[in-house]
């Protein structure tokens, strides 16, 4: 199927809710990127638009021209593949890098007003930069493989129907975004050590912070595993996708490591309690695996639960002051104050998401 075929064969962007769900969801990722930390606003002593004309930076660090390029490219491929059921792919392909490209003056305008940033017409040549390119992702393979071709498929084959279906790939993908953040063990999201008045003041010992580990790894690990369970319609579909999902997890932790942490090493995140909490969570999933999916739900909730519990009842990692080392400036700050916020409000909103599922089932929907 060629992208030059009717729009109408992308008809799947029509009855499903998921691309417009990723959309909303990776738009207010950008956006507090973009404006964090939404403090001490001011008025600008210059015009607000003078960086629209400024000259040629005389410096550009290659680490912010790429993560711009790459934090505007999944922009670009979500708005094309939204708006490609409703247009040509040519005119959606337009639409999205313009609609990106107007997002990146709004953010460089009301940047001007937040002394801790600086706005620049080069970011918004970067930003446009990977929106096309996402645009051209989309444009190329949108029809055949993202929406009504062999993805759609394999999601109509393996997976239960519905939008619920379609909202949970949208927090697994945020699921997978988490395993960016430098702060968090193997697995762990819900740290809100941050927002508590006092630390725990408890003294551990290496045994008990292996266990910990070992703890947060699998209880996230099965919770995970469940999750996909209660939408997969059999234990095939969940077997496989649970190994997908997990080894791209596994992907991204070593990406995050390498780059962001002094040496980088691929390998930081592959401990001894990380590995133990692996082989757990595979043996506390697996004699479950077939459980219903109402049950399924309960216990990915009971999961999360007890792994938010003890990701706050832990000690820092480790490893996060080698971390800011490499965070301290320019887009990485960024990046990880909006990978941090996402892994500290995940399992809340996996809560949020459970609980309507429950009481879906319980109406008999």
């Amino acid at each position: 199927m060629s992208s030059s075929l009717p729009f109408a064969s992308a008809r799947y962007a029509r009855s499903s809710r998921l691309v417009a769900y990723l959309t909303v969801a990776y738009l207010l990722l950008v956006v507090y990127a973009s404006l964090y930390p939404f403090a001490d606003w001011r008025v600008p002593n210059d015009d607000a638009t003078h960086f629209l004309f400024a000259g040629w930076p005389p410096y550009i660090v290659a680490s912010d021209v790429v993560l711009n390029v790459l934090a505007y490219a999944p922009l670009g491929l979500l708005l094309t593949l939204m708006w490609m059921g409703h247009v040509p792919s040519w005119a959606a392909g337009a639409l999205g890098v313009i609609a990106a490209l107007l997002l990146s003056l709004v953010l460089e305008y009301t940047q001007a007003y937040l002394p801790t940033r600086i706005s620049s017409n080069v970011d918004v040549l970067t930003n446009s930069i990977g929106a096309l390119w996402g645009a051209v992702v989309a444009y190329v393979w949108g029809e055949r493989w993202l929406l009504s071709g062999e993805l759609h498929r394999l999601r109509e084959q393996h997976f239960r129907p519905g939008a619920r279906t379609d909202f949970a790939f949208v927090l697994l993908a945020l699921w997978l975004l988490t395993q960016l953040n430098a702060e968090i063990w193997l697995f762990g999201n819900g740290n809100l050590r941050h927002f508590l008045p006092a630390s725990f003041g408890v003294r551990y010992t290496a045994d008990a912070y292996l266990l910990l580990e070992a703890g947060v790894a699998a209880l996230n690990f099965s919770g995970v595993a469940f999750f996909i369970g209660a939408i997969a319609r059999s234990f095939t579909a969940a077997a496989v996708s649970v190994t997908v999902l997990v080894l791209t997890a596994l992907m991204l932790k070593s990406i995050a490591s390498m780059a962001l942490f002094i040496p980088g090493n691929p390998g930081l995140w592959l401990t001894p309690g990380s590995v133990l909490g692996m082989v757990a969570g595979v043996m506390l999933w697996l004699p479950l695996a077939q459980l219903s999916a109402v049950n399924a739900v309960r216990a990915a909730a009971l999961c999360f639960t007890a792994g938010v519990f003890l990701v706050n009842l832990a000690p820092e990692n480790p490893y996060l002051v080698a971390a800011l080392q490499v965070l301290q400036s320019g887009q990485f700050l960024r990046f990880n104050a909006m990978i941090g916020l996402l892994s500290s409000w995940w399992p809340f909103l996996v809560f949020a998401y459970l609980a309507f599922l429950l009481r879906g089932s319980r109406r008999g929907t």
